[in-house]
């Protein structure tokens, strides 16, 4: 039941920053992460995370959209693309079609096209739930292979660039939300990497 539930957790919290990178948040969920109580419920409870919601207060909806925008559309204060981050001679047309076979391989739906961040990201956390879906049959094989591909995944493409991203977003951030996502979103990759070593250490 350990991995179950904390692929679940790691899972959803994955699926939540990687949102809040690709598109400005929900109104309903900024809410969430300014109300004291609802901070409560964050599924990842380690200290980089704790320390992260604990500084949080209520930012305006208009002022998370606006920092959104500002650090990350055209043009863009911090590169959100792994091409950005890769070395010149890279084809981002062959990279995006590696990624987009990797997701297609994992069967995360809808099937991204592109090679932002976020969508790395959705796919660490696709493969957590999955870990913690086949733990909770006793198919520890089929968990293993999702730990496998997980961390193979994460040295291949997003540990080249993820530590960049956070440090730019720790520059540019200007409302409460978004100084606090390089925290949680380092948070949340510190519980998926212990959750793949617990999946992949035997018993």
């Amino acid at each position: 039941m350990e991995l179950t539930d904390r692929g679940a957790r790691v899972g959803t919290a994955g699926f939540v920053l990687a949102r809040l990178l690709l598109e400005p948040p929900s109104q309903a969920l900024a809410e969430n992460f300014g109300d004291p109580q609802m901070r409560t419920t964050w599924p990842l409870r380690d200290d980089q995370s704790l320390a992260a919601l604990d500084a949080l207060a209520p930012d305006t909806y208009e002022e998370l959209v606006r920092d959104h925008l500002r650090m990350f559309r055209r043009p863009p204060r911090v590169a959100l693309h792994e091409s950005a981050w890769r070395s010149a001679d890279t084809d981002p047309a062959a990279l995006r079609a590696t990624l987009r076979d990797q997701y297609e391989r994992a069967g995360l739906r809808p099937l991204p096209t592109d090679d932002h961040v976020a969508h790395q990201l959705t796919l660490l956390a696709h493969l957590a739930t999955l870990i913690g879906r086949a733990a909770a049959i006793d198919e520890l094989t089929t968990a293993r292979a999702h730990a496998r591909t997980a961390v193979q995944f994460r040295s291949a493409h997003l540990d080249g660039m993820i530590g960049g991203i956070l440090s730019g977003v720790d520059e540019h951030a200007r409302t409460r939300l978004y100084r606090a996502v390089p925290s949680l979103v380092r948070g949340f990759l510190s519980a998926h990497a212990a959750l793949c070593t617990a999946t992949l250490t035997p018993s």
